[in-house]
């Protein structure tokens, strides 16, 4: 018999939100393939972005799937769930990665004065 990942990574939270991952990657480098191709993004900027919505989707998806077993109830009130906790998880990861993306951009800004070159002989001096 063939290995048969879904039911295998469904068997626990860490899987279903692998599988999520996996899914919500393949949509982002679908997307920036295509921005790629038409040379709005750079190879580094589209790694980076379907990195990133990697892990928001594999997030998303598995505390979603602990949202909906914890509420229980039927297939309309499980699904509602499902729904709503993935929208806020995502939502709530995308928030602290721009926090995170501003912070970073700022320090750098601060920095931006000095070459590259004169902040690596400080460091080595």
């Amino acid at each position: 018999m063939s290995f048969q990942l879904a039911p295998y990574l469904a068997k626990s939270v860490p899987g279903i939100g692998i599988l999520g991952g996996i899914v919500g990657g393949a949509a982002a480098l679908a997307k920036n393939a295509r921005l790629l191709k038409d040379k709005q993004i750079t190879g580094t900027e589209a790694a980076i972005d379907t990195g990133k919505e990697a892990a928001g989707a594999g997030l998303a998806t598995a505390f979603s799937a602990v949202a909906a077993t914890a509420v229980g109830g039927g297939l309309v009130v499980s699904l509602g769930t499902a729904l709503i906790a993935g929208v806020a998880a995502k939502y709530a990861w995308d928030l602290g990665v721009d926090f995170i993306e501003k912070e970073l951009r700022h320090g750098k800004s601060a920095e931006a004065t000095a070459s590259d070159e004169d902040i690596l002989r400080e460091e080595l001096a």
